[in-house]
Order: structure tokens, then C-alpha cells, then sequence
């Protein structure tokens, strides 16, 4: 980013508080601690702190200036200032960093994707920009730095050496991914699918629908839609989308077709049929047949940014894929932990748990399964659904975490799974010596839950003490 001071005063109609109109920002933060020099500093309010206490302490670092909200002119003693620093006063933070990146957006003519969906949104931006980065300079969302602040300070990182981006765009609820659209002008709109991750929020799928939806309403009939044919809900609303659609799936009638896929070398393979009749074999170094969408999805970006098909399997056989997510690690003790601990909703729950028993195939399976927030007046409901299907698997041992995840143990049982072979704990402590009772050697240790359970300390916990084969 590269903004002159007077810029910044004119997009966030602020005014020059403290300072002389001179000079430029070199990039944006909101956090004081990542301060490297020359940026332009906005305080926001968060949940534990307020970042208009951290001013000073960014301008000391070597921020260049910092914004500060009108109602927020008593937290600054003017005296502390450092020499040479610019303050302006805008009305809102928050919405300044939007214009800013809105504006610093319409500088660049290159072609954004967006991806949302229920699950699997992170990895698809990173197989994506896995596949277009055997040709192109990318930028794309580090993270998941997906929602009303990711994404701006993402937009925020765009320079004249990149030649595409691809933005993740997350959701609280509805009206927020319209906005993220409209930040982000995006060419091509990918959506994973439409599942009940949030549904405590938006009370319904047909209400998710609709929150995803404002991605190609934004996006307008100029844009493409880049949907998963097999998800009905996804299929109704390419059919009736004013611009172009293309699907990938499993199913007759995509554009992109997936004709087989099985597991292979510590990931999974797949034959996919493109629109021109060609075949072609991948790879992904990821676990199960739900990344095989995500894969699908990143090819389909792939042709239409006119790659080989030899260019989108080598750039999906790299992935790149952000941290938490289906990462298998054979451990010294030899067993393997799976540590998918990133985020859990119903469907990547049993995605998860499928994957578990379609690696562990004949070796003992263990499923270490925390609570699925944001679920709402649904939340038992799920939790015992995930249970059954987890019977219903064959998975070989259960150990749950927290209240809402002995749901998962009473449908487990309901189902016919023995209660002898559950394990219901209360602490990440009580996980570990749960699964310090039992034989581990060759057996495979899947861990899932919502973000807010922090599951992956569990797994850390274990890898640290038994050790890892790399």
C-alpha cells in the first residue's frame, strides 16, 4: 500500500488532527505489535482491548501515522506524540480501512476470485492459488483472514507485480459477504457449499443460502460462477444466476467432471474430465474425497485462466494448504495423528470421520471429537446426528470433548456403538490420558472440533511427547 497523507484524508473524509500533510504510508495494520515501519496504524475497537490505547505505542515503533475516531480524541495525550507522525480524525476505523482498500482495489485491473462456502473455503483458496501460481504472480488470503477486516487489509497488499488474487470472504451473517464483494469486485465467484456451519446464526440453510448467494448477486451478471454441481441448492442458484455458470462435481451434467477417486500416497487421486473431452490424473496431498471438491474447484479456476492441464497438476500436487487442516503426521510411536482441528461443522465433521476410517482401513481408528459451535437451537440435534454416522463408519474408539459433544457419544451409542469403547472428557488433559490408556501403535488418532475448542494444542501435546518421524 501506498497512500499519501492527504490521500487518506480525502477517501476517509478525516481530518489532519496532528502532523504536516506530507508524506506517504507504506502499508497498513491494526495490530501495534507488527509494526515495521512507515505504515498508517488503525485502532479498532475488539472484543478485549481497544486499539486507540495502542496509538502511541505504534507510532514509537515506527508507524507512520495513525487514524483515531472523533469520539476517541480524549484517549491521546498530544504531548506523546513523536515528531514527525500524522494523526487524522475520521468518524469510523473500521469503515476508513474499507474505503481505503476499496479504493486501493479499483487502482488494478486483475482478476480476483472469491471463494465462500459453508466448508472447505480455506483450502480451495490455497489449492487455487497453488494451481494459477505455475504461471502467475498471486496474492491471495494468508489464513483465514476472511471477514470485514481480513479482507481489506488483504486488498490492502495488492502491488503492481501481481497479476491475479484469490480472497477468501467469511460470514457472521447476512449482508456481510455482499460487502466483501463489493470491496473485492471479483471476475469469478467460487462457492464450495451451502451447509449448516452457522445455522445458530441465520436460524436456517435457506437463510446460508441466501448469505452465500449475495456473492453472485454482488458480483452481477459480468461475473462467473465457479459452483459445486453435486450441491443442489449450489445448482439452483447457478441456474438462476444472470451471469455464466460452470459446475464441477461427481455427478452428470458438470462441466468439469471427477470420473473416479481413491486414496493414494499419503493423499488422494482422482480422474477429472474437462469441458473439451481431455482426461486427466491428479494428485492432492490432502485426506479424503471431500478435498477432491476443493481440488475440482481449483481446476475449474485453472481452465478458465486457460492453463494445461500438466500446469493445474503440478500446482495441485504442491497445495500450499494452511495450517490445521487434515495434516497427517506419523508419529514415533507409530501411529498417526490426523490434526483437523482448524474449524467443525456437520458436514466436515463426517467428511472427517469418513477419511479416518477410509485411512485407518483395517488399523484401529480414533476419532477425538470436540463440540461444533454456532449451531444454535440445532446444536444436540447435530452433535447426536455426528454420532451415528460415526457408528454407522465402524470408527473404532470415540473420545469426546466438552458438553455439547456427548450428544456425539449418545448418538454413537443409540446407533448400537459400544459404551465401553467411548470416552467422555472434559479437558484436553483428560484426552490425553484417555488416549495414553489405550494401545496406540498403528493405529490412526483423528482430532476435530470448532476453533474455539482449541483442539490443536491436543495434538501438539501429542506430537511433542511421543516425537515425529520428519
Amino acid at each position: 500500500m501506498l497512500f499519501t497523507v492527504e490521500e487518506v484524508i480525502r477517501i476517509t473524509r478525516g481530518k489532519l488532527w496532528w502532523g504536516e500533510p506530507k508524506g506517504a504510508f507504506h502499508g497498513a495494520l491494526i495490530d501495534s505489535r507488527a509494526v515495521e515501519g512507515g505504515e498508517l496504524f488503525f485502532p479498532l475497537q475488539g472484543d478485549k482491548a481497544d486499539g486507540h490505547n495502542f496509538i502511541l505505542d505504534a507510532l514509537k515503533k515506527g508507524a507512520r501515522g495513525s487514524l483515531l475516531e472523533r469520539d476517541k480524541l480524549s484517549l491521546l495525550n498530544t504531548g506523546m506524540i513523536p515528531e514527525g507522525k500524522v494523526v487524522i480524525v475520521v468518524e469510523n476505523s473500521i469503515h476508513s480501512l474499507q474505503k481505503l482498500a476499496s479504493y486501493h482495489r479499483n487502482k488494478f485491473s486483475l482478476p480476483i476470485i472469491a471463494v465462500t462456502g459453508s466448508s472447505g473455503k480455506t483450502t480451495t483458496k490455497d489449492l487455487i492459488a497453488s494451481v494459477l501460481s505455475t504461471r502467475y504472480n498471486m496474492l491471495k488470503t494468508e489464513g483465514n483472514l476472511n471477514n470485514h477486516l481480513g479482507v481489506p487489509l488483504t486488498l490492502l497488499r495488492l502491488r503492481e507485480e501481481h497479476q491475479a488474487a484469490v480472497m477468501e470472504l467469511g460470514m457472521s451473517g447476512l449482508g456481510e459477504i455482499a460487502l466483501l464483494t463489493s470491496l473485492t469486485k471479483p471476475a469469478f465467484g467460487v462457492i464450495t457449499n451451502i451447509g449448516e456451519a452457522h445455522l445458530g446464526l441465520l436460524g436456517s440453510i435457506d437463510n446460508i443460502a441466501r448469505a452465500k448467494g449475495e456473492l453472485l448477486k454482488t458480483m452481477g451478471p459480468q461475473g462467473k460462477a465457479l459452483l459445486n454441481g453435486d450441491d443442489p441448492l449450489l445448482r439452483a442458484m447457478g441456474d438462476k444466476f444472470e451471469g455464466k455458470s460452470f459446475y464441477y462435481g461427481f455427478e452428470d451434467g458438470a462441466d468439469l467432471r471427477a470420473l473416479s477417486c481413491s486414496p493414494h500416497d499419503m493423499g488422494y487421486g482422482f480422474e477429472a474430465a474437462f469441458p473439451n473431452g481431455e482426461m486427466k490424473s491428479f494428485w492432492i496431498p490432502l485426506l479424503g474425497k471431500h478435498n477432491v471438491y476443493n481440488a475440482l474447484a481449483a481446476a475449474a479456476v485453472g481452465f478458465h485462466f486457460s492453463l494445461e492441464p500438466d500446469e493445474i497438476k503440478k500446482g495441485l500436487a504442491v497445495g500450499n494448504i494452511t495450517k490445521l487442516r487434515m495434516e497427517k503426521t506419523l508419529v514415533k510411536g507409530g501411529f498417526w495423528v490426523i490434526n483437523d482441528s482448524y474449524n467443525a461443522n456437520p458436514a466436515s465433521m463426517k467428511a472427517a470421520l469418513h477419511s479416518l476410517k477410509e485411512s485407518a482401513q483395517n488399523n484401529v481408528s480414533i476419532a477425538v471429537l470436540g463440540e461444533m459451535l454456532e449451531l444454535g437451537s440445532a446444536a444436540e440435534e447435530k452433535h447426536f446426528e455426528v454420532g451415528k454416522y460415526l457408528a454407522f463408519l465402524g470408527i473404532d474408539l470415540l473420545i469426546t470433548l466438552g458438553t455439547l459433544a456427548s450428544h456425539i457419544s449418545q448418538g454413537a451409542r443409540e446407533a448400537g456403538f459400544p459404551p465401553e469403547k467411548i470416552i467422555e472428557a472434559s479437558s484436553n488433559r483428560e484426552v490425553i490420558e484417555g488416549l495414553e490408556s489405550i494401545h496406540l501403535p498403528g493405529a490412526f488418532i483423528l482430532i476435530k472440533g470448532s476453533r474455539g475448542m482449541k483442539m490443536e494444542k491436543i495434538a501438539e501435546e501429542l506430537l511433542a511427547k511421543h516425537g515425529t518421524t520428519e
